[in-house]
């Protein structure tokens, strides 16, 4: 069974084309990702338990859903192989073949299909497979790359566009063609963007590139809108009817393009319970960091307004500080200029260093270094490893346009700088129902150049063993780890080797705490986040950000002993301090700790209203205690999340017994923890 080829559903043989039992043209094929995702999920899990007839069931359901797509069909007939009547999966595999998996390395080495391999009839469609080769699928709409002019617009249509089954993204193909043989100097009397003088002066000189060969995507309707004819090059991106009537043209971005990108979308969910940014809306979604990591790492910038998630003097409510996206402080319009400056920064890129990024697909990384490393706030150049450079949310008065494009046109093929990678390679990991009570985990997102977690476990440090590494490597060169949000006394960063390619990450309990600001002292707006940056110097300059992240709950306040174990976490939101409910949920109770001699945890009380309940070290819900008040009979709880009695408010977390009641036994009087057993009720 093909799994890995399961994530790209819509590609297959190189032919692309889109078809759905629910859908009519590409741009529905939103409506039928989540089930594909859900089906993809279960099958692999049935892969792994080896459940032929489960693995047959899934496969039929994904087919009925796609009917045409080649590979949910190839791993039905995968399924399918397992029994003893093989001409089903010779059918299936033969369909498959006809709607395009015609990969015959592919066909042949799967063990899943080996017990076929014997069967003149398999040696058959094999050659049939060869026979077919690329050729096109009968019945079935096929995509291709629609050539544009040069700055003209770009129309995104049913023609030019196909569905990525891996990411739920579209992919628009374009090739581009020039307005007319002008060379670059051509148009520099065009140019009006930012440093004009500068720009337009390496451009008549044939020392710059121009936009030629970039895209730019509005995603808000026009709404805060760059002005293109500015810049000589830039193409804009416009909406087909059919994209418009699917809605596939507002909000997050969703398409892949095969050139850079800058775009951006200046919208917001400003009212409801779950109002929020568009990048707080991404960063606390379950699959949208690893898609904007995909947009990155395929030259793609945006620019988004962090609207009411950043109140300067307030509040800074983002859980995640992320370099996939450039945040302005403020709401519409705010994300103009940071455009402009992006703009004219890829103007000013000379040739072939430009090529060179756009080939590594490094361009947006390279653009968020010039951005950080040039803003005004910045002394020196080693305040690039502070938290000054690398704010979630950026204030234009810090914004230097003229200093971005000289840097990048400084900016040579043998100086441009490595990126850093990140990975978990030990992670401390909470239970749920014991260390935590809401029902998402403490793992937010895991991307190569982003890390973040919410601290929901109730100890006191949380404990992270990373590696970092380098591309292109560098031979000689140390990773530096900083602490670019948070109280250093609280932050342990332990090189593990020589280059400090690995670390041990100790950060102890912040809460809702005044990050300090580059003189030292605290500043007006809060935050509940901690942010540690890694990064390479190489040469005179220093790498793109990879940044970790850990936030803590705002509706949380914890106390804690002397010897570090928690004493009491008080959830009730007594100071009315606003919590994200994606992140997390109104609980109203309070939670007091018990310890034996030795400093091992006996179980809590919790305190809700004018209950009080008794909770067993392992979470369980006391319900018979013996003449020492130690637990003897407990009972599960499940959580689950309850909808607010006042309308308009989310929903608050409840919890009931489950049937699973334990025993607990005690080894002596002395003993006050005890075993659990499974009992009946």
């Amino acid at each position: 069974m093909s799994i890995n080829r399961l994530l790209s559903a819509a590609f297959l043989a190189g032919f692309l084309a889109f078809s759905a039992a629910a859908a009519t043209n590409v741009f529905e094929m939103p409506l039928v990702f989540p089930k594909h995702r859900v089906l993809r999920q279960r099958l692999v899990e049935s892969l792994r338990a080896g459940r032929a007839d489960e693995m047959e069931k899934i496969c039929r359901e994904a087919v009925e859903l796609l009917p045409m797509d080649a590979t949910w069909r190839y791993n039905l007939a995968c399924a399918l192989a397992y029994y003893a009547d093989k001409e089903a999966a010779l059918d299936a595999l033969e369909r498959a073949i006809e709607l395009g998996f015609r990969d015959i390395d592919a066909i042949r080495n799967d063990n899943d299909l080996k017990p076929l391999t014997g069967m003149p009839r398999f040696r058959a469609l094999l050659e049939k497979a060869k026979t077919l080769g690329t050729r096109s699928v009968e019945g079935v709409a096929q995509a291709a790359p629609v050539t544009v002019l040069t700055g003209r617009p770009a129309e995104v249509n049913a023609s030019n566009t196909v569905f990525d089954f891996d990411s739920g993204f579209f992919r628009v193909l374009l090739e581009f063609t020039g307005a007319d043989i002008r060379k670059i100097s051509g148009h520099a009397a065009d140019y009006r963007g930012p440093a004009a003088t500068a720009v337009a002066g390496w451009m008549r000189a044939d020392e710059a590139s121009g936009n030629f060969g970039d895209l730019y995507v509005n995603r808000d309707d026009g709404h805060s809108l760059l002005a293109v004819t500015n810049f000589p090059g830039l193409t804009p991106v416009v909406y087909g009817k059919d994209a418009i009537a699917q809605n596939a043209h507002r909000g997050l971005p969703n398409m892949f393009f095969d050139h850079p990108v800058i775009g951006n979308a200046s919208l917001s969910m400003v009212s409801g319970p779950m109002w929020r940014s568009l990048p707080r809306m991404a960063v606390t979604d379950p699959y949208q960091p690893i898609n904007l990591f995909r947009l990155y790492a395929s030259n793609q910038i945006w620019v988004f307004p962090a609207h009411k998630d950043y109140e300067a003097g307030k509040e800074d409510h983002f859980p995640a500080n992320m370099p996939y996206y450039v945040v302005s402080k403020g709401s519409s319009f705010t994300d103009l200029p940071f455009l402009e400056a992006l703009a004219a920064t890829l103007s000013a890129f000379r040739p072939a260093t430009k090529r060179i990024l756009a080939a590594r697909k490094t361009m947006a990384p390279i653009l968020q270094m010039i951005l950080r490393s040039t803003q005004k706030n910045l002394r020196q150049p080693e305040d690039y490893l502070t938290g000054a450079a690398h704010p979630a949310v950026f204030d234009v008065k810090d914004l230097d346009a003229d200093a971005m494009v000289k840097m990048a046109h400084g900016l040579m093929p043998e100086t441009i700088p490595p990126l850093v990678a990140l990975r978990v390679l030990k992670d401390e990991r909470a239970e749920a129902g014991k260390d935590y009570f809401d029902l998402r985990p403490e793992g937010l997102f895991d991307t190569p150049f982003a890390i973040a977690r919410v601290a929901r476990g109730v100890g006191r440090v949380r404990r992270m063993t990373l590696s970092a590494s380098m591309a292109p490597e560098k031979a000689g060169v140390e990773f530096l780890w900083v602490v670019l949000q948070g109280d250093p006394a609280k932050i342990e960063i332990k090189a593990l080797d020589a280059n400090a390619s690995k670390v041990d990450l100790n950060v102890a309990y912040h809460g809702v705490y005044r990050p300090a600001g580059p003189d030292g002292l605290p500043l007006a707006t809060r935050s509940s986040r901690v942010d540690i940056g890694c990064f390479v110097k190489v040469g005179e300059l220093y790498s793109p950000p990879a940044i970790i992240s850990i936030c803590y709950l705002p509706n949380e306040t914890r106390a804690y002993r002397d010897d570090g174990q928690v004493l009491s976490v008080d959830y009730s939101n007594a100071e009315r301090r606003y919590a994200d409910p994606v992140l997390t949920m109104h609980k109203g109770w309070k939670d007091l700790y018990e310890y034996d001699q030795s400093g091992r945890l006996t179980g809590w009380y919790r305190k809700h209203g004018d209950k009080a309940e008794r909770f067993t070290h392992a979470g369980h819900r006391v319900l018979e205690t013996d003449k020492l008040n130690r637990p003897v009979k407990a009972c599960e709880v499940q959580y689950m999340p309850r909808q607010g009695v006042v309308e308009g408010l989310p929903p608050s977390l409840s919890y009931v017994d489950t049937p699973r009641v334990f025993t607990y036994g005690y080894e002596s009087d002395l003993d006050k923890t005890g075993k659990a057993s499974a009992a009946g009720r």
